[in-house]
């Protein structure tokens, strides 16, 4: 009797610690919408980000809907799409503020720093030897998921 007792006592100990490290990872999520026609040249691209939410479906709501109320860029902002979702990372984009150029890149990583450094290295491949040099981060499109 002794032994069946124990196990129940284990097996209910192990539900409740899968049960609090799942609810603790689901504490806040993030997103990561783009839009884009395929010619940012002539429609522009449309981003929306979002950090911090209690889950998934939050996260992707307010990506989308970042991303979609960018009026300078409707046709592009008419074809928002999650690309990512995710957890304690940082997000970045950067662009090339010049009107009508092609360069855009975003990155995703575990830090401010990678993030960056990815949303550089696509937006100055993209932008073109003439426009690489002007790629620019832009700090407010830039942000981290920080909860635990």
């Amino acid at each position: 009797m002794r032994s069946h007792r124990e196990k129940f006592i284990f097996v209910s100990l192990f539900g409740l610690a899968v049960l609090i490290a799942f609810s603790t990872r689901v504490l806040a999520m993030g997103a990561l919408a783009i839009g884009s026609t395929g010619n940012v040249v002539a429609d522009g691209v449309a981003i929306g980000g979002s950090f911090n939410n209690p889950n998934r479906e939050d996260a992707v709501a307010e990506a989308l809907r970042k991303c979609r109320s960018q009026p300078d860029v409707r046709k592009a902002a008419a074809r928002c799409r999650i690309v990512r979702t995710f957890m304690r990372k940082c997000y970045a984009a950067a662009f090339d503020p010049k009107v009508g150029t092609p360069g855009f890149g975003w990155g995703l990583g575990p830090d401010v720093a990678t993030a960056t450094r990815q949303a550089m290295a696509h937006c100055q491949a993209s932008a073109g030897k003439a426009r690489a040099q002007f790629c620019q981060i832009q700090d407010d499109i830039t942000a981290c998921d920080r909860h635990n």
